[in-house]
């Protein structure tokens, strides 16, 4: 018996320069073969995990796996750089739905950029390893590629601008799931915060049985359908439609879904029923877009994205592994509900202490009636300049690193800001403030702010849902969010 791993097919993409891993299920030992290159693993518990040595980019070539009589061939593999994308609904964003997706999806052409996305699962049973196993890497073709990620085909166009070798995008992500959702199970209970999310889960569904929840989940599944349908013909008609003008025919959003105990987004579910079917895939790195489903509580996320994190470096056997988050934009949530600034800065926290992270200011990207915002092709450019600039050390065709607060002190009666780059103020001003008022004597010199503020002022910037951003780079980037006392 020997399974290959769904997510090895034709026209994969495998990452150079490190051990490539080639797993699976059998029965017997297994050799693997690549460009002359050969590995062999004996199963453990029916399972096999075989690691081919580093190798530079390269390709087309043919990978086979064999067990005892039966081989698996694939062909028309490229030896490249490998990213994979997590997160939520706005990394599953679609490139047909994209604000410029109707060109990209009928012009793109690239046979070196290639996406493979991870099916949506709650549980794995007979029928959910029949769609896996109809799974496959597909190469940026004219009409083939509406449905991959528009961050992940963005972002990947960019690297392959830069790196000229193949690039594949592995796509895991699924709207409106919290950061809990990602990481196992049993990681969850090394830690209070993710001990809590285990806990309200089992609460929510006591009671509720296996039956109880397919029928409601089928009855969901058909409304979100209906609403797809609505949209969908309303975006084909018209690129620029509105979210209001979509809401106004369709009606809200159909949400929450159901709940119950095979429910897609409950603590640890996803990493069992779509991560862990992935790893441990070679990668360079991991690209993260979520966090709009915690701010709620924003209070837990350090810890759950920190662990995160290191769950998904371990499943992915490497301790190097890049990441490169991109922080929330702005949106017009109501604050009593959602607290945006505060998963924001957790999300600079985490990045900033764990190393080989980078987080991307998208502060100014966000749209305020839409937590989707429609033209994904700034923020996936971002999160790609910090990737060639952090992952490669290469200078990116666009600036990476957006101006962050470094020191404040006092002069006098005023306090003087300085940034990691030169900084000026566009538009309103207002995002800035002093003990929660207006900031007075804004002043800008030698790169750094000055402002009127008394002794022990708290000096913030942009601690709101939907924030004034007014502070910009001399890179043309934005801000990252802050808020001190001096």
């Amino acid at each position: 018996m020997l399974n290959v791993a769904a997510v090895f097919s034709d026209h994969m993409v495998l990452q150079r320069q490190k051990p490539i891993a080639v797993f699976g299920e059998a029965d017997g030992p297994v050799k693997v073969s690549l460009a002359g290159a050969g590995a062999e693993a004996a199963p453990v518990n029916g399972r096999f995990e075989a690691f081919l040595p580093p190798m530079e980019a390269g390709g087309p070539f043919e990978l086979k796996v064999t067990c005892g009589g039966e081989t698996r061939a694939f062909s028309d593999v490229m030896v490249g750089e490998v990213w994979l994308c997590g997160g939520q609904s706005n990394m599953e964003f679609m490139l047909m739905n994209d604000r410029h997706g109707a060109r990209q999806v009928a012009e793109g052409d690239d046979a070196l950029l290639r996406f493979y996305t991870v099916n949506q699962e709650g549980k794995i049973d007979e029928a959910m390893l029949a769609r896996e196993r109809a799974t496959a890497w597909k190469p940026l073709s004219p009409g083939a590629c509406g449905d991959v990620s528009a961050v992940a085909c963005y972002a990947g166009q960019m690297l392959r601008e830069r790196l000229g070798v193949a690039v594949g995008m592995l796509i895991c992500c699924v709207g409106g799931t919290e950061a809990c959702c990602w990481v196992p199970g049993e990681a969850l209970r090394e830690f209070p915060e993710g001990r809590a999310k285990l806990a309200e889960f089992e609460r929510n569904v006591e009671g509720i049985t296996e039956e109880m929840f397919e029928r409601a989940d089928a009855e969901y599944r058909a409304r979100v359908d209906a609403w797809c349908a609505v949209a969908d013909a309303m975006k084909r008609a018209d690129a620029n439609v509105r979210a209001e003008q979509i809401i106004a025919k369709a009606g809200d959003f159909p949400w929450p879904p159901p709940t119950g105990p095979h429910m897609l987004r409950r603590p640890g579910g996803l990493w069992e029923n779509m991560t862990a079917r992935i790893t441990p895939y070679t990668a360079r790195g991991l690209f993260w877009y979520q966090g709009e489903t915690d701010s709620g509580n924003p209070g837990a996320y350090p810890a759950m994205f920190t662990q995160l994190i290191r769950r998904w470096r371990q499943g992915f056997r490497d301790d190097g592994l890049w990441v490169v988050a991109a922080q929330l934009p702005g949106f017009g949530a109501d604050p009593a509900q959602e607290d945006w600034p505060g998963i924001r800065g957790a999300q600079q926290a985490v990045c900033d202490s764990v190393p080989g992270c980078a987080l991307a200011c998208l502060l100014d990207l966000g749209e305020r009636n839409d937590i989707h915002p429609w033209d994904k092709r700034p923020a996936a450019r971002r999160m790609a300049a910090l990737a060639l600039e952090k992952a490669y050390g290469l200078e990116p065709p666009e600036s990476a690193e957006a101006p962050r607060l470094v020191s404040a002190g006092r002069d006098g009666d005023a306090v003087v800001l300085r940034f990691s780059r030169p900084i000026h103020v566009s538009g309103d001003p207002s995002g800035l403030t002093v003990n929660g008022g207006p900031a007075a004597g804004l002043l800008v010199g030698d790169g750094a702010l000055r402002l009127d503020a008394p002794a022990g002022a708290r000096v913030a910037y942009a601690q709101e849902n939907w924030p004034e951003v007014c502070l910009y780079g001399d890179n043309g980037l934005p801000a990252f969010p802050f808020e001190i006392e001096v």
